[in-house]
């Protein structure tokens, strides 16, 4: 009795010095993973906004853009798997903010461009960088937070990206107005002044960020070893962790994850996801620049003007009103898709089924996609508001499906797992997809085929997840079957049983 009393006590203190643990390390870990949550998705996306500028100052058409767009991604995309692994042996102090600081530099570089394989270059090393973002924070999150803590701070993370899309076109329209300030275009503007706050961010990460518990020096040497030990499960394996993995073990983590068979039908069903939707989100600005032009349907350039117009644009200093009207009009589909997301996870959780929560608003997407041109002809505000229900609805379940993958691995194997499945995507869809846009666009001249194309990729995806719905239904009720049969021969068996010894009774009675 008594030593179930102290141990009680012992665990009601303990559980007090986590908690003070904790509020010390929320003000330090989650303001710089949301920075770098929103620094990364300024920088990757400002690309989209400053299009309309700089694509007739390089002389893009729109099969360079694609390049351009997609060169990101398979930076991306070979990045994420090393960074992972480094943060892990090597401390996501040092890779984490090393990498800000490097893609803070790249991003601000690309304001002084002048040639087409120097940007191609430039954001190639800038994806490459950013992709130690998601794997570097996901990892110092583990580091920092028991399982049963961890919700909220893995929430905070991707608020920075809602919070992000949100403003990123508003801030990119008044940061291109300022072209002709100093002799500088608005797209320099956009590179110089959303890139600057990366380095400093990243000098600040190198500086104050600690890599794990044990070296979190807002903690004293009490609160270290009992938060190491709580979010690592038992001593011997915060004893373990203090050892940094071996390259080796990277390899057989990547062998044990892609011998899953439902991971390859995620990254198959990923990939086509990437290709509509993403590659559809990085023309949207030109998209809608067309929209406002008449040239949409015909005559679409890679900056949403007219070949005359675009070569006015390459000479001026400042933006036109109508650019200015495209990029604000873009972040309306992104605060849609965030408010989309939030109630998408969280109706998915509530009713514990997260198929369907994917497969219906792929197929609302796709067909969406695919009745632009008809609803464009009709009037402009018919063509921007399905393209916004398209886009909406095609990104509604990006947590919903992550949610799928995870449950697909094993626990050992889920960081791994995640950076080897967005490694894939990134490379494969992520470069294909404004690929494919811009070659459609460059031979036809018109974004109307596109997205029937990314539309009918998007409906591909949706009849793929509809079809693991159903599967695992069938499997459920043969199962369910299964026990309900075993159940009646158990019965029967019993019942056997009971009569033979009621017949054995009888017979000794007599």
């Amino acid at each position: 009795m008594a030593n179930a009393v102290d141990k009680h006590a012992e665990a009601a203190e303990e559980e007090v010095v986590l908690q003070r643990a904790l509020r010390k390390v929320n003000p330090v870990i989650l303001p710089f993973l949301f920075l770098v949550g929103i620094f990364a998705f300024l920088d990757k996306g400002n690309l989209n906004f400053a299009a309309i500028e700089l694509n007739p100052y390089l002389g893009l058409n729109a099969v360079d853009f694609g390049l351009a767009s997609g060169m990101f991604y398979i930076g991306f995309g070979v990045g994420i798997i090393p960074l992972t692994f480094m943060s892990m042996k090597y401390g996501t102090r040092y890779v984490l903010g090393g990498m800000t600081l490097a893609w803070g530099i790249i991003s601000t570089c690309q304001a002084a461009v002048h040639s087409k394989p120097a940007f191609f270059a430039l954001r190639l090393l800038l994806g490459l960088a950013e992709s130690a973002g998601p794997s570097s924070g996901g990892h110092l999150l583990a580091q920092f937070y028991p399982q049963n803590k961890i919700a909220l701070p893995f929430t905070v993370v991707v608020v920075s990206t809602t919070v992000s899309g949100i403003f990123a076109a508003p801030l990119a329209a008044g940061l291109m107005r300022m072209g002709d300030l100093g002799g500088l275009a608005g797209w320099q503007y956009l590179f110089i002044i959303e890139g600057v706050p990366s380095v400093l961010l990243g000098l600040a990460l190198l500086a104050w960020l600690p890599s794990t518990p044990l070296t979190a020096w807002m903690l004293t040497p009490e609160e270290r070893e009992l938060l190491h030990r709580k979010v690592h499960g038992s001593a011997e394996a915060a004893e373990a962790a203090r050892s940094p993995p071996r390259w080796r073990q990277l390899l057989w983590l990547i062998y044990d994850a892609l011998r899953r068979p439902l991971l390859w039908f995620f990254i198959a069903v990923g990939f086509l996801w990437v290709v509509s939707a993403m590659g559809t989100n990085s023309w949207l600005t030109i998209i809608i620049n067309n929209m406002l032009s008449g040239t949409a349907l015909s005559n679409s350039t890679s900056s949403g003007a007219s070949p005359a117009a675009a070569k006015a644009a390459a000479a001026a200093k400042h933006i036109s009103m109508q650019s200015t009207k495209a990029i604000l009009l873009s972040g309306i589909p992104a605060l849609c898709a965030s408010i989309a997301m939030v109630i998408t996870a969280w109706h998915a959780d509530r009713v514990n089924e997260k198929n369907w929560h994917v497969a219906v608003p792929y197929l609302i997407g796709g067909i969406a996609l695919t009745l632009f041109t008809p609803l464009y002809k009709v009037s402009f505000t018919a063509g921007f508001v399905i393209l916004v229900v398209a886009l909406t609805f095609a990104n509604a379940a990006m947590g919903v499906i992550n949610a799928r993958v995870v449950a697909a691995l094993n626990t050992k194997d889920t960081g791994i797992g995640l950076a080897l499945y967005t490694a894939i995507l990134a490379c494969l869809g992520g470069f294909s997809g404004p690929v494919i846009i811009g070659t459609m666009v460059q031979r036809l001249g018109s974004f109307s085929q596109a997205t029937i194309v990314m539309g009918a990729i998007l409906c591909s995806a949706a009849l793929l997840m509809a079809g693991l719905a159903m599967w695992e239904r069938c499997q459920r009720k043969r199962e369910k079957e299964s026990r309900g049969s075993a159940g009646v021969t158990e019965c029967g068996s019993a019942a056997e049983s009971g009569r033979k010894v009621g017949s054995e009774a009888g017979v000794a009675a007599v």
